[in-house]
């Protein structure tokens, strides 16, 4: 099992959130949690789809801002 599979059992609703806040692909929002959850705040980790974005932690900030949202609408 990779890193890939385990973040996306344990963290569904927050890789839903990446994308969409964020206008990303699966696969890129994955990866972005998985950056983030291998190597942290680093500079030079990071993919290109989430480079114009700030960061993976730039990225997986704005999911949460954008689930906390999306709860607040219902």
């Amino acid at each position: 099992m990779t890193m890939g599979d385990l973040v996306r059992q344990r963290y569904p609703r927050l890789i839903r959130a990446v994308q969409r806040g964020n206008r990303l692909s699966e696969p890129e929002a994955v990866n972005a949690l998985v950056e983030y959850g291998i190597f942290g705040i680093t500079d030079d980790t990071v993919s290109e789809a989430t480079a114009p974005l700030g960061g993976p932690l730039a990225v997986i900030r704005q999911g949460f801002r954008y689930r906390h949202c999306l709860s607040n609408q219902r």
